[in-house]
């Protein structure tokens, strides 16, 4: 009950908590969705492609265009600025924001040259031995198209690339004497780049700073609103979990009125129905269970009763009888009979006593079950005058339904040998194991016929039948050379017998 109540009271900055992250993260997710979508679409779009191959066009023309005005061809610089692109591996810019074109990536294993218009190699990277400075072009298989397309001054990047080996581009720009779109070629740049890389790949880190930067600013600016909402929508939910809260902390002090009246149809409201139907049931079975274990009382009182008292007030009768008949003629031998009806009276009144003392069990004394025995046995063996010894070992405490079926059968089994067993000594053990708890009385005495005492003895049927109702185990040996023993093993927990 006490963790339930703890579940409950935390229940209100839980539900704030879940709204406000719940929230967030939906925003999140749909912002992390837009631009994965935005993303794939880029890179399945055919102007991706087109973006990607202008930036090579507007990186390298007009740096070229400065070693290649007309009557002011610069060979040397053309060279040097060759070299030095082919060395830096790429031929165009890094990208400057997230979804901009990367730097496209020149292959090393194809030269780089600078055409002339006539298709005079200008300059060569790297150059060597097979250096064509000076020499006519002889383009390669494919690469007639797009040199033909270059010279003529074709502005759309897509027609001025030729499939290369390996999935690369080969790539004619052309280099015009000016910025204009009208202004003559003076040249053209041949080189084989690679293709575009999938976008995700290169775009990943700014995606992931940018959806890290926006949830923080998302949870610093719903962060208010979202607890506000939480704490108005979840007042009604924490109200009616208190009422189901206040109804389980009656229950645990055995007060079964109090019962929550939650009239919701939610969930909520379904188990405020089924927790009434549980209290009534609880309620039912406790009243089922006291009147039973009064009925069971009474029994035994009156098999008490009928085997003491009842048994010695007879045999006074018999005796007064017997003295009145006896007073005129033997005044002695009335008064014989006198006293043993007094002895009689003064037996009665000791079994009297000895069950009313019974009917106060060891636990309303607040006493556990090894301190009840000990002082009842202490107690009975005064009033029989039977030495009782009692054994205890790993000593702990038991629920009380285990501990008051366990003193009731121990007074019947003490009450059995004092009535006839005529023994001299008595032995109790008490033995708590790890998952049951034992009780063994054996005594001294005369003993009886085991299968004639469980047919016809009361008291016999009645100890079993609370160790079965335990859950435990009954066990009786009796013979005229060892005495009797009767040992009783239970459950160390109580036995749930509901439906």
């Amino acid at each position: 009950m006490k963790g339930l109540r703890r579940l409950f009271q935390g229940l209100r900055g839980k539900l704030t908590l879940t709204y406000t992250l719940v929230t967030v993260l939906t925003l999140l997710s749909l912002e992390v969705l837009m631009m994965v979508c935005l993303t794939l679409f880029s890179s399945l779009n055919n102007d991706d492609q087109r973006a990607y191959l202008d930036d090579v066009v507007s990186t390298l023309s007009p740096q070229a265009r400065a070693y290649l005005q007309p009557g002011d061809l610069d060979q040397p610089g053309l060279q040097a600025w060759l070299e030095q692109v082919y060395a830096s591996g790429y031929a165009s810019l890094e990208p400057t924001y997230a979804f901009d074109s990367p730097a496209a990536r020149i292959v090393r294993a194809e030269p780089m040259y600078v055409l002339s218009p006539q298709g005079i190699v200008l300059a060569q990277a790297p150059g060597g031995q097979n250096d064509l400075a000076g020499r006519s072009y002889v383009p390669p298989a494919g690469g007639q198209a797009i040199l033909e397309a270059a010279l003529a001054g074709e502005r759309n990047p897509l027609e001025l690339v030729a499939p290369a080996p390996q999935g690369n581009y080969r790539m004619a720009i052309p280099v015009r004497a000016a910025a204009e779109s009208e202004s003559a070629v003076v040249g053209v740049i041949l080189l084989t780049i690679a293709p575009s890389p999938p976008m995700i790949l290169f775009t990943w880190p700014t995606l992931l700073f940018g959806v890290v930067l926006t949830g923080l600013l998302l949870l610093a600016a719903v962060m208010p609103l979202g607890a506000l909402f939480g704490f108005i929508m979840s007042r009604p939910l924490a109200r009616r979990l208190k009422a189901l809260t206040a109804a389980a902390d009656a229950w645990s002090e055995g007060n079964f009125q109090t019962a929550p009246l939650d009239r919701g149809k939610d969930e909520i409201g379904y188990l405020s129905l089924r927790l009434r139907h549980m209290a009534e049931r609880l309620q039912g079975l406790l009243q089922s269970q006291q009147e039973l274990a009064t009925l069971e009382e009474r029994n035994r009182l009156a098999r008490d009763l009928h085997d003491t008292v009842k048994q010695h007030i007879f045999a006074t009768q018999m005796q007064v009888r017997a003295a009145r008949n006896l007073l005129e003629k033997d005044p002695q031998a009335a008064g014989r009979h006198l006293e043993t009806a007094e002895e009689l009276i003064r037996s009665a009144q000791q079994e009297l006593g000895h069950t009313i003392s019974e009917l106060r069990p060891a636990a309303l004394d607040g006493k556990g079950l090894a301190e009840a025995v000990d002082e009842y046995l202490q107690n009975w063996s005064q009033r029989t005058h039977i030495p009782a010894e009692l054994q205890l070992q790993n000593q702990r405490s038991l629920p009380l339904t285990s501990e008051q079926p366990l003193f009731r059968i121990l007074q019947e089994a003490l009450a059995n040998v004092a009535r006839h067993s005529r023994a001299s000594a008595v032995t109790v053990r008490l033995v708590y194991e790890p998952d049951q708890v034992c009780l063994t009385i054996a005594d001294n005495g005369a003993g009886f016929d085991p299968q004639a005492g469980m047919g016809s003895g009361f008291g016999l049927r009645s100890m079993q039948e609370r160790a079965q109702a335990l859950g435990g185990q009954f066990y009786l040996e009796s013979s005229p050379e060892s005495g009797t023993l009767i040992r009783v093993t239970a459950p160390a927990r109580p036995v749930n017998t509901g439906g």
